[in-house]
């Protein structure tokens, strides 16, 4: 994504970045998709809660197909998805040490530390965005830029549209607290190449 405006604010939850990192890069990226059943599913009752609360504004955020389908869906609420859903698997990993301490000890950790920190927020991210998709549509451009930048030339996966949307995302995050890109695409590399997700 071009415009970077939102990472040089400072954020109070991490979470909060991951949300509108992952917002950003989801609408600069993905030019169409099909939501999992159990996605659509779970939009549904929220929706369900929302109105008996009497917020009618949520009707504008998501819209369904006459089959009860996600149609349209708002980056922001995916955003948002994404983000308590990161903040509580990366928390469970970290035997429940809050996000924002986690942050704190891998910006002054060790390389491992930092390695594993990327190995285990891709892990997370591709299984957000699988729980997310059942197929994802999206910019030729970018996948091969991405495909080159990170060595995936050879990666022939049909799920190379989530690999890609989660680097982004991930991108955005190490960039965020200065983990080094070299880092980073050794770390994409090794864990896409070798499936170790």
């Amino acid at each position: 994504m071009k415009n970077k405006e939102f990472m040089k604010k400072i954020y109070r939850k991490f979470s909060d970045f991951v949300s509108v990192a992952s917002a950003r890069e989801l609408e600069y990226f993905v030019l169409d998709s099909k939501f999992t059943s159990s996605f659509n599913y779970r939009m549904k009752k929220i929706i369900q809660e929302i109105k008996k609360e009497k917020n009618e504004d949520i009707e504008f955020s998501i819209l369904f197909n006459t089959n009860g389908e996600i149609a349209v869906i708002d980056a922001n609420i995916l955003g948002k998805h994404i983000g308590n859903n990161y903040n509580i698997k990366i928390e469970e990993y970290y035997k429940n040490t809050a996000l924002n301490k986690i942050i704190r000890d891998v910006i002054n950790g060790s390389e491992k530390s930092q390695k594993d920190f990327v190995t285990i927020s891709y892990s997370i991210l591709y299984h957000t965005l699988e729980s997310i998709y059942s197929e994802i549509k999206c910019k030729k451009d970018i996948v091969d830029k991405y495909k080159r930048e990170y060595f995936l030339t050879e990666y022939k996966g049909e799920d190379i549209g989530a690999v890609i949307a989660c680097i982004l995302i991930l991108e955005d995050i190490c960039k965020y607290i200065r983990i080094k890109e070299s880092l980073i695409v050794q770390v994409i590399n090794d864990t896409v190449l070798n499936k170790k997700i």
